[in-house]
């Protein structure tokens, strides 16, 4: 069933596209304060007419939840699951949001999605009996294959065959599954020499060959079918690995991404921002143009420096040779 958004990725694309023209003769923190305030609006003008408090912290949550860690539209839906989880316990509020799920035809919404479960819960229901015929037939058929091997006498073999030994050869390779990505091989998870990424960081002075950052950096790449190395390839573009003597080296490690601006504006956790910086490269490397470089094509909307591409692609290249002498 279709979707119906509030605030679209698509928008928020706009708007900051609209404050960085319009307000070029600002610092890039004011844009960052311009565009919040403009999403804060879009997403307030829809909700239930509570206290201003709740209205703002309802706000809060489907930015941080939504816009940030999930990184999609934010709709209707999204709205009615934090109100349900932040007004319910008061009366008052519990009263305008439910006269807010009457004006926005929410619980006709709701109706139609349980029919369509409970259809699509008795199809499995069906799927899976015809499934459980086609079992026990398969177990019995096996049964019998079992009973005539054991009870008819096999055919007597030559007595020179009884001295070839009989070799079982099994394989047992599993490939592990890795989420799809449109990115090319060179961009995707392998697995490669940890002892010698983590020596090429400590070369560096790097924080990231901490913990927790190392070993989260290299998780999250897994759980995304991201390369390891282009991850911290990113890194070392955007603030040279985190020196472990600058000042700040604690707070900046937790977003040396500089995803959502910079770590200044969003200053998080290494496991948040992370996975952020990795969602993002999936989704910008989609629709890629046969012609033009993947890092080319994701250097469009991750940064505003058009040379931020060749920085990532040559530190990446750095890290792999390091890495393959």
């Amino acid at each position: 069933m279709e979707q119906r958004d509030v605030l679209s990725l698509d928008s928020v694309d706009r708007i900051r596209g609209y404050v960085k023209h319009k307000y070029v003769h600002l610092p890039k923190e004011k844009h960052a304060e311009i565009v919040a305030d403009a999403i804060v609006k879009i997403i307030e003008r829809q909700l239930p007419p509570f206290e201003q408090e709740l209205r703002q912290k309802l706000c809060n949550e489907l930015i941080k939840q939504v816009v940030v860690r999930e990184q999609r539209p934010v709709s209707l839906d999204d709205i009615d699951h934090a109100c349900e989880q932040l007004a319910s316990q008061d009366v008052e509020a519990r009263q305008l949001w439910r006269e807010w799920r009457v004006d926005h035809g929410i619980d006709e919404v709701i109706a139609e999605r349980t029919w369509l479960d409970k259809l699509t819960k008795q199809l499995q229901q069906l799927y899976q009996s015809k499934r459980l015929r086609k079992s026990l037939l398969y177990a019995v058929g096996c049964l019998l294959i079992v009973l005539i091997a054991y009870f008819v006498k096999p055919v007597e073999q030559p007595k020179e065959a009884d001295s070839i030994p009989i070799v079982e050869q099994t394989s047992t390779i599993e490939q592990e599954s890795l989420p799809f990505n449109e990115l090319p091989a060179l961009y995707q998870y392998e697995q490669i020499d940890i002892d010698k990424l983590k020596s090429f960081l400590e070369s560096r002075e790097s924080k990231l060959a901490d913990e927790p950052y190392f070993s989260t950096i290299i998780a999250t790449a897994k759980e995304f079918n991201l390369s390891v190395v282009l991850l911290f390839a990113i890194t070392g573009q955007e603030q040279g690995f985190v020196h472990r003597e600058h000042e700040q080296a604690e707070e900046i490690a937790n977003n040396p991404f500089n995803v959502f601006h910079s770590w200044k504006d969003y200053n998080t956790t290494i496991e948040d921002s992370t996975a952020i910086a990795a969602r993002t490269l999936v989704n910008l490397s989609k629709d890629r143009p046969e012609d033009i470089e993947p890092i080319v094509w994701i250097n469009r909307k991750y940064a505003e420096d058009p040379n931020w591409s060749k920085g990532v692609t040559s530190i990446f290249q750095t890290i792999t040779n390091y890495i393959n002498n």
